[in-house]
């Protein structure tokens, strides 16, 4: 045993504790989505491997080991969205800004909220942040317009084409209506939520965007950000929320080559 640990060199030490960052990293991105049931039943395989092996049932471990060799195509195939989702946000967390002054549209797009959900008009409002959403834009109504309550109520009254769909807005201006969002497939929502829940889950699991819903049968608020779903908001809620995750302190603002040249410079 202390032959084992006077044998571990610096670099060994630093090497365990990046694998275990890393695999539980993965488990914080996969946890509460249908990808930690597809591991689960892999690992069963693994198990069942081995147990063909010690029994020596030749026939189900010919059939296991093709499927444990092909494990990392499988991997891939699998997860082919979560992996693009996980290296989509390293890759804008290295060369975006890690913050977000809160717009100038949160104001607009609460009452907005507030005035549909009074009126019962269903609504699904989805705010890009870091990671772009431009693969959901074919086939939508292109506006480049200025942010406005009167405008996303207009957008979403009913009977207008694009009350459908879901708006996209970047910063304080609405890109597009009309757009097709990917609905969630985890299997533990609510069985009672409509399309656009789903499709508000299914945009920010994929994304760090936000996505708000108003529910046309009950006239309540939600607002969906990482696959999860607050509901039944307020609009001082409503706003309390947006402002806590988009407002960020000026420090903490800038990529993190900024903020190491803003560290020396303090220095």
């Amino acid at each position: 045993m202390w032959e084992f640990f006077g044998n571990l060199r610096w670099q060994d030490a630093v090497d365990i504790i990046l694998v275990a960052v890393i695999i539980y990293q993965v488990v914080l991105i996969l946890r509460g989505t249908q990808a930690i049931q597809v591991l689960a039943g892999l690992f069963l395989l693994f198990i069942a491997d081995l147990v063909a092996r010690q029994l020596q049932l030749f026939t189900l471990e010919w059939l296991l080991d093709i499927i444990v060799k092909s494990f990392v195509l499988i991997i891939i195939i699998l997860f082919q969205a979560d992996i693009r989702r996980v290296l989509s946000r390293m890759g804008k967390k290295a060369l975006s800004p890690a913050g977000m002054d809160p717009p100038v549209t949160t104001e607009e797009v609460c009452d907005a909220a507030e005035t549909m959900a009074s009126r019962h008009i269903g609504a699904l409002i989805v705010m890009e942040r870091y990671i772009g959403l431009s693969d959901f834009l074919e086939g939508a109504i292109r506006l480049d317009a200025l942010v406005t309550k009167e405008l996303l109520v207009a957008l979403f009254w009913p009977h207008n084409p694009t009350h459908d769909g879901a708006v996209l807005l970047q910063g304080d201006r609405a890109v597009a209506a009309g757009c097709l969002m990917p609905l969630s497939r985890n299997p533990n929502l609510d069985p009672t939520l409509g399309t656009r829940h789903r499709a508000a889950v299914g945009v920010t699991e994929q994304s760090d965007a936000l996505a708000l819903v108003v529910s046309e049968t009950s006239g309540q608020i939600s607002l969906a950000r990482g696959g999860k779903l607050q509901r039944d908001l307020t609009r001082l809620q409503l706003r309390q929320a947006l402002r806590d995750i988009l407002e960020t302190s000026e420090e903490n603002k800038g990529t993190w080559f900024g903020k190491l040249v803003r560290y020396v410079k303090t220095q």
